[in-house]
């Protein structure tokens, strides 16, 4: 049984870290001091200046494969702790900072990569929480095809610019899209718009895909009860995502919270 002796996790914020690790009780877990939130009590801390003392953390202990969980905001390296590693990669690493997620999740993990390590996804280590193809509860409206083509059509043209991976449409009309805050500030915002701007009993979806190219191994979506709850406060009807390409957190609450709200949860691959 795989127990996870030679894995390590990055852990971020949120639920998925400890998943992982309710799963590979073996699992190393590595977080960075500047987290403001904690994934569990015990955990080996690294400053995010210090990446080559990472890797030799890593190799002493014997890790060969390495998954990436949870949120991990941008960090703001101080210069006068970089390590010798670290000051050789700032240049080309400074660079990826200011460009999208997936730039920098790519460039992080190919530094892995060159060390030897496998970056292997969550999904892959934890295969039932994503979801297959078909309708996971509820029923769609009279116009939900239109809107997530839509959405799809949204998302397609925003995905060379590594934004975000979320839109929402009513009525046939972008309401809003991801941006840097987050998918729940995404529906948060839904939620303040002005009746005047939308048509009651219309319908309207939420439609959470990968970005072209996206690296799934490090990098894919991730929904739970609060984005499900805070779609349904919106007034929204549906949530569409991409098959086996989502991981859907708690999913027994997740349909609990949506049938009480009349809310469908549908997998199913983009519509050209």
């Amino acid at each position: 049984m795989d127990e996870g002796a030679d894995l390590a996790v990055i852990s971020g914020s949120g639920k998925l870290p400890l998943l992982i690790k309710k799963s590979y009780k073996k699992a190393l877990s590595i977080t960075f001091t500047d987290l403001k939130e904690t994934t569990e009590d015990k955990v080996v801390k690294f400053d995010f200046e210090k990446l080559g003392f990472l890797f030799d953390f890593l190799k002493k202990n014997n890790v060969r494969r390495i998954v990436m969980a949870g949120a991990i905001s941008r960090p703001e390296f101080d210069q006068s702790k970089l390590d010798e590693y670290t000051l050789s990669i700032m240049p080309k690493l400074s660079a990826k900072l200011i460009q999208g997620d997936n730039e920098l999740l790519t460039f992080i993990a190919d530094e892995f990569e060159k060390k030897g390590y496998q970056i292997i996804g969550a999904s892959e280590i934890l295969p039932n929480l994503i979801l297959r193809p078909g309708f996971v509860c509820g029923t769609p409206y009279e116009f939900f095809t239109r809107d997530i083509k839509k959405a799809d059509k949204i998302l397609k043209l925003l995905s060379p610019e590594d934004i975000g991976q979320s839109v929402v449409i009513e009525n046939g009309l972008v309401l809003g899209i991801e941006t840097l805050q987050g998918t729940n500030e995404l529906l948060r915002s839904v939620t303040r718009t002005s009746a005047h701007l939308r048509k009651a009993n219309q319908g309207g979806v939420f439609v959470k895909r990968p970005k072209i190219n996206q690296d799934l191994r490090f990098d894919m979506p991730v929904i739970g009860p609060e984005t499900i709850n805070l779609a349904c406060e919106a007034g929204l009807r549906g949530l569409v995502v991409s098959p086996l390409s989502v991981i859907i957190l708690d999913k027994e609450s997740c349909v609990q919270v949506a049938e009480a709200n009349n809310f469908f949860i549908l997998a199913e691959e983009t519509i050209n």
